[in-house]
């Protein structure tokens, strides 16, 4: 067994400066990636005094929403874990802004909070929310060095990027379904109408075999028992709360485009072979493709979001299935790819991309290319 060790996080400066010169931070992604141990070994480090309020504990939840004005000139630092859960986010929030609570607020969620859009907005404007994740290939990279990273590979394809079930591959399935279960069956009730997380959990495995597919919203809500809206519904709340990533189709009215089809990935690879209870090595699967497309187009979404990258990101694909397996745009530039496992395949572009989009950058995301990928900023 491994220990876990404490990755360097890109973040890290940038969160320190927004704690020495702001009121208010939002730290969001998934649970058990190292936000808690992040924030907490900064303000150790800068000796500030601070109070942690876990939100995600009832009682304490409860004496934070009936008392929170206890809070104000409390200490430097105010950390709200798991804020998402409080039901007066907002009132919190608009005391710290009004400066009524004078120390910096600190609201670490594992679920996108429900706060005002416009409110939200102006704080995505003012980057004052910082998305963290599992480990990111880049972060990984320099901490063990590239050619180690790259030997672990086919373990991050497998078990995912999670520090707790790298460190323990034995117990691998129970982290990742314990991690699954939190999001469905306790993330997403704090303020949702989820009455039916049975199918959700059956939407989830199947949509975990169509990765690098095109869905059918229709088709899953059948499979399931659902209606479309709900599956729409649930697709975008499991999104919120760091467990799915959904692309869409990019189309410029050329003919046989696919207009308003869908696919769907999953923020961690080891996610997603939990609920196929699959974990066998390479040599033994028949979805090395599936695999290896979730993990770089995750990973590079990953990288993007970490990075304050905003540039958008689509797939393309015809009805006679031809395809591209990641399209990003900066600055108007179309960069297109796609992907194979296989270290020294030669691929072919698809004719009918290729001469509508002359212009485009076409590259293909391999074992001998992938990295570059995984890490430029464009």
């Amino acid at each position: 067994m491994e220990t876990v060790q404490i990755i360097p996080r890109i973040q890290q400066k940038e969160l320190e400066d927004k704690i020495n010169s702001n009121k208010l931070i939002i730290v969001q992604g998934p649970r058990k990636v190292g936000k808690k141990t992040l924030i907490k070994s900064i303000l150790a480090e800068k000796n500030y005094s601070f109070s942690w309020n876990d939100c995600s504990n009832k009682k304490e939840r409860k004496w934070v929403e009936k008392e929170h004005d206890f809070l104000s000139n409390s200490s430097q630092c105010i950390i709200l874990y798991e804020a998402q859960y409080l039901d007066n986010l907002q009132e919190v929030i608009d005391e710290v802004l009004n400066d009524r609570i004078k120390s910096t607020m600190i609201l670490v969620c594992s679920y996108q909070p429900k706060i005002n859009s416009d409110l939200w907005k102006a704080l995505v404007n003012a980057e004052l929310i910082v998305e963290f994740y599992a480990p990111s290939f880049s972060e990984s990279a320099q901490h063990f060095g590239l050619p180690n990273e790259e030997k672990l590979l086919e373990e991050r394809l497998i078990f995912g990027a999670y520090p707790q079930v790298i460190a323990n591959q034995e117990t691998a399935e129970s982290q990742l379904l314990e991690i699954i279960e939190e999001a469905i069956f306790t993330n997403l009730r704090a303020g949702e109408r989820i009455n039916k997380s049975a199918k959700m959990m059956k939407m989830l495995r199947l949509l975990a075999f169509e990765v690098g597919n095109t869905i059918s919203f229709n088709e899953i809500a059948e499979r399931c028992d659902l209606d479309n809206e709900t599956v729409e519904r649930y697709i975008e709340l499991l999104e919120d709360a760091f467990i799915l990533i959904h692309l869409k189709s990019f189309h410029n009215g050329n003919r046989y485009e696919l207009k308003k089809s869908n696919m769907v990935y999953f923020v961690d690879n080891g996610v997603r072979n939990a609920l196929i209870q699959n974990f066998n090595n390479i040599d033994f699967r028949n979805d090395m493709d599936a695999l290896w497309k979730n993990y770089v187009v995750a990973e590079r979404i990953k990288w993007l979001r970490m990075n304050r990258i905003k540039n958008p990101v689509y797939f393309w694909k015809t009805h006679t299935n031809q395809q591209m397996d990641f399209i990003e745009i900066k600055n108007d530039k179309m960069f297109a790819y796609k992907t194979d496992w296989r270290k020294k395949k030669k691929l072919k572009f698809p004719k009918s991309f290729t001469e509508n989009y002359s212009d485009a950058k076409c590259s293909i995301i391999n074992r001998s290319t992938y990295w570059p990928f995984l890490t430029k900023k464009m």
